[in-house]
């Protein structure tokens, strides 16, 4: 499959937005708050394009020294092909280089899938946030080291 993972451009956040209401349904940021990410985080906003279509996300912001994971989305009909693995190694590829340590999510206690995909990545379960859904449901806190996977090479 043909798919690249860029930096977001400004036309793209109509689609991300879609894209976020299609998957997080309740929990979905809204415009305003995706077009904040843009502004203050474009560093770590990427897309994954198929064709020039807007298959998929991730964004992350500096916070506190460490990277902060605020969504990562890929359409359902491109989930199980690798493009959220791809938009995770370039996030953290980009980490390493400007320097960051560490690197902070919050997942769904019910989301195997992407549990499954950042315990590969060598994330460490350290916390969890009790009623952080609009469903009332749960997330774990992830976290990975950078300094401690320095040498380690994920495929």
């Amino acid at each position: 499959m043909d798919i690249k993972v860029r930096k977001i451009e400004p036309g793209d956040l109509f689609y991300i937005a879609e894209i976020e209401e299609k998957v997080f349904g309740l929990d979905a940021f809204p415009f305003y708050y995706l077009f904040e990410l843009y502004e203050k985080c474009r560093d770590f906003f990427l897309v994954a394009d198929y064709k020039g279509l807007t298959i998929g996300y991730i964004v992350s912001c500096i916070e506190n020294q460490s990277l902060h994971i605020h969504s990562v989305a890929v359409i359902e009909g491109f989930r199980g092909k690798g493009i959220g693995r791809m938009l995770l190694e370039e996030t953290i590829k980009l980490a390493k280089s400007m320097g960051i340590e560490k690197i902070l999510l919050e997942v769904s206690t019910q989301n195997t899938v992407a549990i499954a995909l950042y315990e590969k990545f060598g994330f460490k379960r350290v916390g969890m946030r009790t009623n952080y859904y609009a469903d009332g449901s749960d997330a774990y806190i992830y976290m990975l080291d950078l300094k401690e996977n320095n040498s380690q090479h994920v495929r």
